[in-house]
């Protein structure tokens, strides 16, 4: 778990000597529990990589964990985007819902023929990475379908963030087989909206999808 937080403090650029953020920001910017932050930084702590003040907080320790130590080459994906999954999942609330909505009113046959080939291979992946692959495949094949160059560009933003260390080792330890499972029971739902051209219940099948998704990966509380 402590590698989340490690992979916050590259996010941030945080060097030595730097302070981290007060532990209630810490854990709702990371949509954890303030007792599973706890754990991390004791453990970042006993490991030498932090030190903490009572009073003043928690610092980044000369030779600990720092973004130069941790950060990655240039231009890899999520690069100059500042931002945690507990945001991510606020945005997509916000914008994927009506993205199906519009797929529903205005998805090609085609479109349709895709995203049910991107639910049939994620429902045969063998890994998790071909699940991930897949997953995101029928999202944006989604939102290519609603036929809005605006919010495909918006999207890519997330797309991004989600191909990011700090989400992909979040999701990774939240995924279990009967959650893909319901993901993709999930997808068949949201699919079968679009295909019936009902816009409200496209919108409500994503939402509840997006809803699902954050309670497996922040909690059920987040």
């Amino acid at each position: 778990m402590s590698v989340i937080l490690k992979d916050f403090i590259e996010a941030e650029g945080l060097e030595a000597g730097d302070r981290l953020p007060p532990e209630r920001d810490l854990a709702l910017k990371l949509g954890l529990p303030r007792t599973a932050l706890r754990r991390m930084l004791a453990s970042l702590e006993n490991e030498g990589r932090l030190i903490r003040h009572v009073g003043r907080g928690t610092f980044i320790a000369g030779g600990g964990v720092t973004s130069t130590a941790l950060r990655s080459p240039p231009g890899s994906a999520g690069d100059a985007i500042r931002t945690y999954p507990a945001e991510v999942f606020e945005t997509r609330l916000i914008i994927e819902p009506k993205i199906a909505g519009l797929a529903a009113l205005r998805a090609t046959p085609q479109a349709i023929d895709e995203l049910e080939k991107s639910i049939d291979r994620g429902s045969a992946a063998e890994t998790l990475v071909d699940f991930e692959k897949w997953d995101a495949v029928f999202h944006r094949i989604v939102v290519e379908a609603a036929r809005n160059g605006l919010l495909s560009s918006l999207y890519e933003v997330i797309h991004k963030v989600r191909a990011g260390n700090l989400w992909g080792r979040m999701k990774e330890q939240s995924l279990t087989p009967d959650r893909m499972r319901g993901y993709i029971t999930s997808h068949r739902e949201i699919l079968g909206t679009i295909r019936d051209r009902d816009s409200v219940a496209a919108e409500l099948s994503m939402y509840n999808h997006i809803m699902e998704a954050r309670a497996n990966i922040l909690g059920p509380h987040a």
